[in-house]
């Protein structure tokens, strides 16, 4: 009998290489975002239903990262062609809390951009799906205000899109405005059930292009765009489907040797711990220590609590 290699995940249960192929598909957002804003240049953002007319002339890294063991990171950032930046997110409901997320974004990228010398516009646009009709788009404080620039999915032609993107498939027709109807499709539809169906439907179509920059920017598209509501159902689906496409296999070979290089970082960072808690142990200052390690003195200082801290 043939036996799956098995890994143990955080929660302490087991995964197969299947479960751990659709992590890399979905998790390594990063990697979809890259292959879906490659494709964006030149493209402009009205395609996303945003009143704008400017195109993508670039796209930025989009994770943040953040001291308490954490990562945000956003959906898109693009360079636009008038020399401003957009932070694309989208919501699959409304918080207020959304804005101090948000408002982290702005920060990083205004902090990227101060140290490049470089002074953009920023905008803050959020794509939300049909099942926000209406959300608080601004948040005001004595001290900062944060603009967003909202896009609704809710009450679109949604049948009317699919139907779209069938025949422009089928008769070799298919424009960056149906690409784009393809991507967002999923997000127009209320409703768990409906929305999976959605999902696999478009997927399907995607892989139907002839063309393979459109098919790479259909299912790049449609993984960054649906991960806060794709279920685990629906992943494995997509999983098989995506095998044998050029964004799958890049997809695969690109998580895994990001999941290769995590893994030496993951191995340095331990042996410099060790080494650093040996050197505070002999003695060795704080300052001799950051030299020799090449590393901020604030991370030996942190190490340093971690070590000796009183239980």
């Amino acid at each position: 009998m043939e036996q799956k290699n098995t890994n143990d995940n955080a929660n302490g249960n087991t995964a197969t290489d299947s479960d751990t192929d659709i992590a890399i598909a979905y998790q390594n957002k990063d990697i979809v975002s890259k292959l879906f804003g490659d494709q964006m240049k030149g493209k402009p953002l009205s395609l996303f239903g945003l009143k704008t007319k400017l195109k993508v002339v670039d796209i930025r890294p989009t994770n943040i990262p953040i001291i308490q063991a954490r990562e945000l990171r956003m959906d898109n950032l693009f360079e636009l062609e008038d020399g401003s930046v957009a932070i694309l997110d989208y919501e699959s409901e409304y918080k207020e809390a959304n804005f101090t997320k948000y408002g982290r974004y702005l920060m990083d990228v205004i902090d990227r951009y101060l140290k490049e010398g470089k002074h953009p516009d920023i905008h803050m646009m959020v794509l939300y799906t049909a099942d926000i009709e209406k959300a608080k788009t601004e948040l005001s404080r004595t001290a900062c205000r944060i603009q967003v620039e909202a896009s609704y999915m809710t009450g679109l032609p949604s049948d009317a899109w699919l139907k779209e993107a069938q025949k422009g498939i089928a008769d070799h027709t298919v424009t960056d405005e149906i690409l784009m109807h393809l991507v967002l499709l999923p997000l127009t539809y209320k409703g768990e059930e409906k929305k999976q169906e959605a999902i696999r439907a478009c997927v399907d179509l995607a892989k139907q292009l002839p063309n393979k920059e459109q098919e790479t920017f259909a299912l790049a598209g449609i993984l960054t765009f649906t991960d806060k509501i794709i279920n685990d159902e629906t992943k494995r689906y997509i999983k098989e489907v995506l095998g044998m496409t050029q964004v799958g296999k890049m997809l695969m070979d690109e998580g895994r040797q990001e999941g290769l290089q995590e893994g030496l970082q993951k191995g340095q960072q331990k042996t410099a711990k060790k080494t650093a808690k040996n050197m505070l142990k002999r003695g060795d200052s704080i300052e001799d220590i950051a030299e020799v390690l090449e590393l901020p003195t604030e991370t030996i200082k942190a190490w340093e609590k971690e070590f000796f801290a009183v239980v």
